[in-house]
């Protein structure tokens, strides 16, 4: 009797930890970051007003989750044929059939959707917008511009959940994930090229070698510098913000530079093109939220 519990406890551990894979947790992770930080900048760091952004933070967490687990679930034939992927929950065979994860992922989805609805209406557009560009068109050409939409709806709903107005702030923190999402994405399908094309895969950036595609890299790497800058003049950034993001912002041209370069092997320069670009797209985040706070508290 104690050996069968024994078994079905780690039967359901199991089972509860692929569905929990399934919602791809670091990127939820990372984008409910975003959402939150967004939030409370939108929200001016106003305690008054930290019930609603905790609300706002379990519904992007919800429905970012949500979406990944919709994407993974459509892409499961294609991770199925890459070394890179098949270990996750779908094609490995640790959710059957299939479909669980489809209903799984979408009450997630609408979950996070209800909620931010409970907020402000126009939150919850922001985040069926970005499910919807997350689903659609997967492993064409448009996918990783609809994934730079879908990546920025995080932001989007935190902001409008707070304050449902449009204006430059909320613009360029859209336009700098996008273009941030599109930087790192593209690099980190070249060093996983092979294993792309024999999967079937062959869109952009794909067919280029590293040597041509490096000043596209280096180009949106700049661009992300520019959109930095922009930030801090929209936002009438102080001291803080321009040493913390314009640091990591050219931590992150540092980094798009290590890519290609014959000293380094791929490890080593993907190892150190992924650090950079993460430290720009947190950092700049995190600036922004150490000087709203620091702001709100004199």
């Amino acid at each position: 009797m104690l050996i069968n519990q024994s078994v079905s406890g780690s039967a359901l551990r199991a089972s509860g930890l692929a569905y929990w894979e399934l919602l791809k947790p670091r990127v939820t992770i990372l984008l409910t970051f975003l959402g939150a930080a967004t939030a409370v900048i939108a929200s001016g760091a106003d305690p008054a007003q930290s019930g609603r952004v905790a609300i706002i933070t379990l519904a992007v967490f919800l429905g970012s989750g949500g979406s990944n687990g919709l994407t993974n679930y459509l892409d499961r034939a294609l991770d199925a044929r890459m070394y890179r992927t098949r270990g996750r929950s779908i094609p490995s065979g640790r959710i059957v059939p299939a479909e669980r994860g489809l209903y799984w992922s979408a009450a997630w989805v609408l979950a996070g959707i209800v909620l931010a609805f409970l907020v402000h209406p126009l939150a919850a557009l922001a985040g069926a917008t970005g499910t919807l560009a997350a689903v659609t068109f997967r492993k064409t050409e448009a996918t990783h511009f609809l994934g730079g939409v879908s990546s920025a709806s995080p932001v989007a709903a935190g902001w409008l959940a707070m304050d449902p107005t449009f204006g430059p702030v909320i613009g360029l923190l859209c336009v700098f994930v996008g273009v941030w999402v599109i930087h790192h994405v593209w690099a980190i399908m070249l060093f996983y090229r092979s294993d792309y094309l024999q999967a079937g895969v062959g869109i952009f950036p794909l067919r280029s070698a590293w040597q041509s595609a490096r000043p596209l890299f280096l180009s949106l790497a700049a661009l992300l510098v520019v959109l930095v800058v922009a930030m801090g003049f929209a936002a009438e950034q102080g001291p803080v913000y321009w040493v913390m993001a314009g640091a990591f912002a050219l931590y992150n041209v540092w980094g798009t530079m290590q890519l290609e370069r014959a000293t380094l092997s791929p490890a080593v320069q993907r190892r150190r093109f992924k650090t950079a670009s993460y430290s720009l797209l947190c950092g700049m985040f995190t600036a922004l939220l150490i000087t709203t706070t620091l702001t709100a508290v004199q």
